[in-house]
């Protein structure tokens, strides 16, 4: 187990929040009663940095970005690091995902018996204990499965999100990593997509972590902001084909939609015209 360790490199992203506050800060705290020596790299795209304490158990690198450059560039960031410092392994976390205390045991049980396998996911759960991933990517979406087999399954039937992907570094960088110009929404999808052109298959564990989305705002200017994301995500992602981009732009338009119903106003149209289409 300690050599798993001494290979592991957990990539903590975290935005507008104090770290100490963070459920997947909190879990691997609680790892550290059963394990020693976690290499932890938190990358923080909150416009002001935040002093970090030092902890017992856990060795810590805090890269602070105030331009908020995103998850993609947050987790390139971290792989960077693992490679200067000799790791073989990365888990992807962001902030509010909770994981059971004994899961670094389970991926290393899950890599002893499938070593040809190079990225391993648990069960994310949400608060009503709908599987959030991994989940069913059809038409440029996700979709809630309502099972899960545990073991190796085939990423052309499954795609996992970003928390809690478990990757061997060599294949993540052969990849060529996350694609920088996708900020958050889609960032799992796209990089997914060139995983798979690799390495077809990923293996599930037979373990639950929860994620919890309850401190994301719902106002109406926090979903301006959003959306905006969800424009940047869906306008920068890879699309080989013509029937990509027309369903990405159909995706978007309908998202752009609902929420102009339900909020009764114009302005996401408008963004979707700005920054989707780019027309100004």
């Amino acid at each position: 187990m300690n050599n798993f360790l001494e290979s592991l490199l957990i990539i903590i992203v975290i935005y507008n929040r104090a770290l100490e506050d963070c459920e997947s800060f909190q879990s691997v705290l609680q790892m550290t009663e059963k394990e020693s020596d976690i290499n932890l790299y938190i990358y923080d795209n909150s416009k002001l940095p935040q002093k970090i304490n030092d902890t017992q158990g856990v060795s810590m690198v805090y890269n602070h970005d105030s331009n908020n450059s995103g998850v993609s560039r947050a987790y390139n960031q971290g792989a960077f690091h693992a490679q200067k410092t000799n790791k073989k392994w990365i888990l992807l976390l962001d902030q509010d995902t909770t994981l059971p205390s004994n899961i670094l045991k389970e991926y290393k049980s899950s890599i002893d018996r499938h070593p040809d396998i190079k990225l391993f996911v648990p069960i994310l759960l949400l608060e009503n204990n709908r599987i959030f991933s991994p989940c069913v990517y059809k038409f440029k979406r996700g979709f809630h499965p309502k099972s899960i087999n545990v073991g190796v399954n085939s990423l052309n039937q499954l795609t996992p999100v970003n928390s809690g992907m478990l990757i061997n570094l060599d294949s993540f960088l052969n990849v060529g990593g996350y694609n920088d110009k996708i900020k958050l929404d889609f960032s799992d999808f796209q990089f997914i997509e060139r995983f798979r052109q690799k390495y077809s298959d990923f293996y599930v564990l037979n373990t639950t972590c929860r994620q919890d989305f309850s401190n994301d705002e719902v106002s109406y200017s926090s979903q301006i902001n959003r959306f905006r994301y969800y424009c940047n995500g869906a306008r920068n992602i890879d699309k080989p084909s013509f029937i990509d981009k027309c369903q990405y732009g159909t995706i978007v338009f309908l998202r752009a939609i609902m929420l102009t119903i339900k909020y009764r106003k114009l302005r996401f149209l408008l963004i979707f015209i700005n920054s989707y289409l780019k027309i100004n």
